[in-house]
């Protein structure tokens, strides 16, 4: 039986706004028997954005930095559908969550039941009575500062929120604030704001009455003139909304902070619930932000722990601590905490499973190892590097740095008679293997050092070996995975499919990948993701259906760098120079056979039409994607003089 949902009191009138996902959220809610926050049961219901907000485990990410003790008095400003209620109510603390929505306020009530310690308020936080004003541990506004001077958010502005979390404090109490950076690079890139659904807009500046986000330099000051002037800063990516990383400033200070912040984040962006008019390669254009000293002020989001007390604050975040990571999308049996710390003798890396009630590894052929703790290997990964040399063109480059691979991989392969347990990584016909843990032994897990490569994060484990050829196509799916998703400039041609792609990789290590071992090699992955991952039907779609896909379908898309398509045209500018040199050639010289001249002539002449006609439709591309930047301006000026019109009417 579903326990009772707790009592909701009215401290005042509650405010209108919703997303219109609060009837559906609640009919999940309030009949799911697991209702803490990473629960499977509430992950499987994700259908859309605003599902995936409320149901989402990586919602529980951000808060992994901050220490919330036993008994910790919490106050939850803006509460929503009850994440962080919950997720501090878990760790013991005692929660009071003030939530203006009526509707929302419900989903708390019904998220929280059975628990004790949570008390759920619906209003305005400027009813909160007087013996309820003071004395908390720990205030949360996590998306909340954003709204506070528009009509859903009370309208008050934000220096009257922050003065009222501020006094409800206890002498060493701490606000936590999460909000997204005004000028985060995924703005700065063409992702559309995340209030307002245009591209830059943030940027250019906020109109009276909109939600608002602020600078890195702006939300400081608006802390410290509300008697907040200690503060901790971190950086949650992609997002603080989804979060699967969250740095420490103190990452960004480090010798190697461009390729080690490179590594932890990965793309600093996320698509899937966003079509940005991307300009640039998101990763390119963060590792050059790095490397300039601005990662911290074009970061997506901030996280702030800020209060009167230095020594307070210093206490709600280890301070050895440089990154928290949790892979994302996995199913709770599988979901591993990995924690990047420094010390005397240099980075460690400490990892935890999450899930406390495991389910018992027995009769499965894939098992999880649990490294408490580890050196962290600094230097480049190879994946790294294969970027690098993708984003050159450099063709030799990137086989250079597939064949150091394929060495590594070699040096620990065995040859093997029979598979005495055979599973989709080590078919009975397998007759070469590398070691149990070296399933997830792609480029991205070899790091350049002085001693050579060496092998990191050994996760996984699969009883009796991992069959070689297999490892490789999964290795090289991941590096064409990275390459694609950067919009590298590869130097082949855009028509290849992944599949081509993977398999002349493939032959430039020496390894024969036909359309069977691609086949085969779907058919394991397929196994693994059942197992790992939720709503493993979407990524087995992507992964089937990504196959027959080609670089075309992104240089056709409207997330496709401006600057590809320039350097297609070059490309066929240069292919037309060349044929028209051939002909001239041709030309020049008296040739006995007139037939045969004529034929290669004509020859040359259908292939220069050819090219003249790719060249054409390239550049109608180009000129379709220039227009569509053109009425994105169009649409904004529209959506200004609409809400402008709308305010006016509003007014009488």
């Amino acid at each position: 039986m579903s326990p009772e949902p707790l009592s909701i009191i009215s401290i005042g009138d509650s405010l209108p706004y919703a997303d219109g996902a609060e009837s559906e959220l609640l009919a999940i809610i309030s009949v799911a028997e697991d209702r803490r926050v990473g629960s499977d049961e509430l992950a499987d219901a994700i259908r859309d954005w605003p599902t995936a907000y409320h149901l989402a485990p990586e919602r529980a990410v951000l808060l992994d930095p901050v220490v919330i003790k036993p008994r910790d008095r919490v106050l939850d400003v803006g509460a929503g559908s009850g994440v962080n209620t919950r997720l501090c109510a878990d760790r013991g603390a005692a929660v009071t969550a003030v939530e203006g929505s009526a509707a929302r306020a419900e989903l708390i009530a019904h998220r929280c039941a059975g628990l004790d310690g949570v008390e759920v308020l619906c209003g305005p936080l400027e009813c909160l009575g007087e013996d309820r004003r003071e004395g908390f541990d720990v205030v949360l506004v996590v998306g909340v500062l954003e709204y506070s001077g528009t009509g859903h958010g009370g309208g008050d502005g934000p220096a009257a929120l922050l003065t009222r979390v501020a006094d409800a404090l206890s002498p060493g109490g701490v606000v936590v604030l999460a909000i997204e950076n005004r000028l985060g690079l995924k703005y700065l890139l063409g992702f559309p704001e995340d209030h307002l659904g245009q591209p830059w807009v943030g940027w250019e500046g906020y109109r009276p009455g909109e939600p608002t986000t602020w600078s890195r330099r702006e939300l400081a000051q608006m802390l410290a003139d509300a008697g907040l002037s200690s503060q901790k800063w971190l950086y949650p990516f992609p997002d603080y909304k989804l979060p699967t990383a969250v740095l420490a400033e103190e990452i960004y200070d480090h010798p190697q902070a461009v390729d080690l912040v490179d590594q932890i984040v990965g793309r600093p962006t996320s698509e899937e619930f966003a079509r940005p008019v991307l300009v640039a390669d998101e990763r390119a254009a963060h590792r050059a932000m790095l490397a300039a000293g601005l990662g911290p002020d074009v970061a997506n989001s901030f996280l702030v722990v800020a209060g009167r007390d230095p020594e307070a604050v210093a206490g709600r975040v280890d301070k050895q601590a440089l990154a928290w990571r949790v892979a994302p999308d996995r199913r709770r049996r599988w979901r591993q905490q990995a924690l990047v710390v420094k010390s005397d003798q240099g980075l460690t890396m400490r990892r935890r499973l999450l899930a406390e009630d495991r389910e018992s590894d027995s009769g499965g052929w894939l098992r999880q190892v649990e490294v408490s703790e580890e050196p962290y290997v600094e230097g480049r990964n190879l994946e790294q590097c294969l970027l690098d040399s993708a984003r050159e063109g450099d063709a030799d480059g990137i086989a250079e740095h597939l064949r150091t691979w394929r060495a590594a991989l070699a040096a620990r392969e065995t040859s093997i008679d029979s598979v005495d347990a055979p599973h989709p990584y080590l078919p009975e016909d397998s007759s070469r293997v590398l070691p149990p843990v070296w399933l997830d032994a792609g480029p991205d897990n070899f790091v350049v050092t002085a001693d050579g490569l060496q092998f990191v994060d050994r996760e996984w484990v699969a009883a009796g070996g991992v069959d070689v050829r297999l490892a490789v196509v999964r290795g090289l799916w991941k590096t064409v995975s990275a390459m694609l998703s950067s919009r590298c400039q590869l130097p082949w041609p855009v028509t290849w499919s992944n599949d081509r792609l993977v398999a002349h990789l493939g032959g430039l290590i020496g390894e024969d990948i036909d359309a069977e071992l691609l086949k085969r090699w779907r058919q394991a992955e397929d196994d693994l993701i059942r197992r790992v991952y939720r709503q493993s039907a979407v990524r087995l779609a992507e992964l089937h259906d990504a196959g027959s896909r080609s670089r075309m379908d992104l240089l056709s898309s409207p997330v496709a760098p401006y600057r590809r398509m320039e350097h297609l045209v070059l490309r066929q500018q240069e292919l037309i120079a060349e044929l028209t040199g051939a002909i001239e050639l041709s030309g020049s010289h008296e040739l006995s056979g007139a037939n045969e001249l004529s034929g290669g002539l004509a020859e040359n002449q259908a292939r220069l039409a050819q090219v003249e006609a790719q060249l054409a439709q390239t550049q109608a591309e180009l000129a379709e994607t220039r227009a569509r930047l053109s009425r994105v301006a169009w649409r904004e000026r529209i959506h200004n003089k609409i809400a402008r019109l709308a305010r006016g009417i509003r007014k009488r």
